[in-house]
């Protein structure tokens, strides 16, 4: 069923198949029907395809995911994931905010407020879909351990219902897009589904899944992380670069919807443990000269602790490395839940070289490999002059990697 997919964007992509759907989407989010048009073939090439560039792509992370775990929608649904416990914040955060795309779309679309619709759209596929919820479910999608299957599982069950009312909204903007996902994806894993996307009933809120306080306690975590990346780039400090605590200022109400939501911080600043308090005199030497790096907005304080030692650098170095091989793996067209047998990296200096070692294990799972092995020069790799490398820029110098 990927396979199909993958097959679309070996030959071109959906979406340039489906241009027409791009110039459609375009048209109606420019302007309201009323106002003139001011065509431009840049901006069309720009955000209208970024936003259905996202959903398409969306659809294909999910896809390769869920058939490897083997998910099923006729069995793994939402209620099922809510008897078994394992529905997580950011899953019913999700699923509370989709509910009002659908209320504020079927009004906006019913007023004729087309670019008003499609407004709604994009902010949620691109910003709460794409860029916040993903990135908080990321961890939990990548790990093989038999043991948090069903939390897979409760993130396809969430992705399935979410994309497939998406699918549902931009169907009148997008038809060709949007069949050819119902075709290839929800129709592939459910046959029960109709033969068209146009024979589906139009999607409804669905008042249980709201939760109004939860979405503004997402607000605010979400603000605190944009605090987080404030203070790193304060102390250049790049988000790959994991640190060791984290201290939160926020007034008791805050702290609160904070602390509930602690593990997602912990996720998405990079940061290994935090402190949330009520006053900055809580904090221990916050004025320490060099140490702390700050960002405020209002009543918010985020401060980082800017000291790493040998493991922090070595788990910073591990995982610059990483999402290089993990580039390597999408050009050189694995799927990504294919398993490597090995990947091997030459030309590291002693210094970096001891600073992973420990953590090649780690770097084996976020890379999907059985196994990493590091050499000082590539002609010590057994077979060298038959590995395929390819070479990359690592801290200023020519550092090279092969799946071996």
């Amino acid at each position: 069923m990927s396979k199909s997919l993958g097959n679309v964007l070996e030959a071109n992509t959906a979406l340039e198949k489906c241009s027409a759907d791009v110039f459609r989407f375009y048209a109606l989010w420019k302007c309201s029907p009323v106002d003139p048009m001011s065509f431009d073939l840049r901006e069309l090439n720009k955000r209208p395809y970024q936003v259905l560039g996202t959903l398409y792509h969306l659809h294909r992370f999910f896809l390769q995911n869920a058939e490897y775990d083997k998910f099923d929608p006729l069995v793994h649904t939402l209620d099922w994931a809510k008897e078994h416990g394992v529905l997580m914040p950011a899953d019913r955060w999700l699923l509370s905010k989709l509910q009002n795309v659908v209320a504020q779309c079927t009004l906006r679309l019913e007023s004729c407020g087309f670019n008003f619709a499609c407004e709604e759209l994009e902010k949620f596929v691109v910003d709460a879909l794409s860029r916040e919820y993903v990135p908080m479910v990321r961890r939990d999608l990548w790990s093989d351990d038999p043991d948090s299957l069903n939390r897979r599982l409760a993130v396809y069950s969430t992705l399935w219902h979410v994309l497939k009312s998406l699918v549902l909204l931009f169907n009148p903007v997008t038809p060709f897009a949007c069949e050819f996902l119902w075709q290839n994806v929800y129709r592939a894993l459910d046959s029960r589904l109709g033969e068209s996307v146009n024979l589906e009933s139009w999607p409804v809120p669905n008042e249980n899944l709201r939760n109004e306080q939860l979405e503004k306690d997402f607000d605010l975590l979400q603000r605190v992380v944009a605090l987080s990346y404030s203070a790193r780039q304060v102390g250049g400090l790049k988000r790959r670069w994991p640190l060791g605590k984290a201290v939160v200022v926020a007034s008791k109400d805050q702290v609160k919807a904070l602390r509930s939501l602690e593990d997602l911080f912990l996720e998405l600043t990079n940061v290994k443990s935090v402190d949330f308090s009520a006053e900055a005199g809580g904090v221990e030497d916050p004025a320490e000269e060099g140490r702390w790096k700050t960002a405020s907005e209002g009543e918010l304080t985020v401060m980082l602790d800017s000291n790493r030692d040998a493991g922090l650098l070595g788990e910073g170095v591990m995982r610059d490395l990483a999402r290089r091989v993990q580039a390597l793996r999408k050009d050189l067209g694995f799927s990504p839940t294919d398993v490597l047998e090995a990947v091997c990296l030459a030309g590291l200096d002693d210094e970096t070289r001891s600073l992973l070692e420990p953590l090649l294990g780690v770097m084996a799972g976020l890379v999907r490999a059985k196994k990493v092995s590091l050499y000082k020069e590539k002609t010590q790799v057994t077979g060298a002059a038959e590995t395929k490398w390819h070479e990359f820029s690592f801290d200023d110098k020519r550092v090279h990697a092969a799946v071996c």
